[in-house]
């Protein structure tokens, strides 16, 4: 049987284009091109599913049904009505359509929303007198249309909720960074899993967990329970299970990693929110953490990798801005001393700030937010 080729689009924060973009060449994706927020890519049924259930820097995987240019709204709609929807649905699926982009060509995305919608019901009512349900809460089949200007991509969600939703945050903290972004930290500071991890302002732990799952090449989503891809009408089973089952075989065990992943928080609610989140993901042989103001952290023996999520920056509370500068400098230049210290800060001028040059700096971005990520 021909295996069929399938165009797909992960999209991620903007600044995590090019890591998510190695993840898929890795997993053996085909014509993988970067652009902002978004990696396209091609593969067969099992990469869709292998990139919702392993990828760690993706949002959302979506694929594509049909891509087409157009002129006018007629030529638009007729693509739809042309199409056979038996394919993607029946009487029993429910959808939701989804058009989260504007064309001057076809107006308001509210109408055009409206007018797909009763494209799909005629369709089935045309053929069996009934209509499958739409707009309910947690359909079936979501359908994305995606335009822009005078072309459009007919895609389907196969994910579900985001993929920043691992399963396994069951309390709170304060965390600046989901878990897609914490994923994309780890990566982008180049940690190779080849030295102790050390979170000196952990919170609720998210890092330490994104950290731990990839040293020990655990998929992204082992703790969660749904994608959207599981009420299609072709969902297979068998190859879901075969995914599973060879990510079993991969992921290390204790002794394999030969580091120590460790978490420290001064507030005691924090240091509590870790350890539930931490049993949660099934890590807690794996991560340790401690209450300590990050001053006072006694490091691991060996070559240590700390990354410190920086307290946000007001530069109009200039007393505020100092504490929190002279408080950074006093990790990079005394605790951490003589170690690999990230510091990740919304603050653009801390490198100068601190007093001490970094070694390494780059820029990233979180929802079209500047980030000052620095080695030191």
């Amino acid at each position: 049987m021909e295996v069929e080729t399938i165009k797909m689009i992960a999209t991620t924060y903007e600044g995590l284009e090019d890591v998510l973009g190695r993840e898929l060449m890795r997993m053996g994706a085909e014509d993988v091109d970067t652009d902002t927020c978004k990696v396209t890519f091609s593969g067969d049924k099992y990469l869709l599913y292998q990139a919702n259930y392993e990828l760690r820097t993706a949002l959302k995987i979506y694929k594509e049904v049909l891509s087409f240019d157009f002129n006018t709204k007629e030529e638009f709609f007729a693509q739809f009505k042309d199409y056979r929807w038996s394919k993607i649905l029946n009487i029993y699926k429910s959808f939701r359509v989804e058009v989260p982009s504007k064309s001057t060509v076809l107006g308001e995305q509210a109408e055009v929303k409206e007018q797909l919608t009763k494209i799909i019901t005629e369709y089935f009512n045309e053929k069996s007198r009934k209509t499958p349900p739409h707009d309910t809460p947690n359909p079936s089949v979501v359908i994305v249309i995606q335009v822009t200007e005078n072309h459009c991509q007919f895609l389907l969600d196969s994910t579900g909720e985001p993929l920043s939703h691992r399963g396994y945050r069951i309390a709170g903290g304060n965390q600046k960074f989901d878990e897609v972004y914490s994923a994309g930290l780890v990566q982008l500071i180049g940690w190779k899993a080849n030295t102790n991890f050390v979170d000196p302002m952990c919170d609720a732990g998210i890092l330490l967990i994104e950290a731990a799952m990839f040293a020990y090449n655990i998929p992204a989503q082992v703790c969660r329970e749904n994608f959207g891809f599981f009420t299609w009408r072709d969902f297979d089973a068998e190859v879901w299970q075969d995914i599973k089952s060879s990510t079993k075989v991969r992921i290390k065990h204790n002794g394999e990693f030969a580091y120590k992943i460790l978490g420290f928080d001064e507030d005691e609610s924090n240091v509590k929110a870790a350890n539930q989140n931490i049993k949660k993901a099934m890590l807690d042989k794996y991560i340790n953490v401690e209450r300590s103001s990050a001053k006072d952290i006694d490091l691991p023996e060996g070559e240590t990798t700390t990354i410190i999520e920086a307290p946000k920056v007001d530069v109009y509370r200039q007393e505020e801005t100092k504490k929190t500068v002279e408080f950074l400098g006093t990790l990079a230049k005394k605790t951490f001393k003589n170690q690999k210290v990230w510091i990740h800060s919304d603050y653009p001028e801390l490198p100068k700030a601190i007093g001490i040059q970094a070694r390494r700096e780059s820029e990233t971005k979180l929802n079209n937010e500047e980030f000052t990520l620095a080695l030191y």
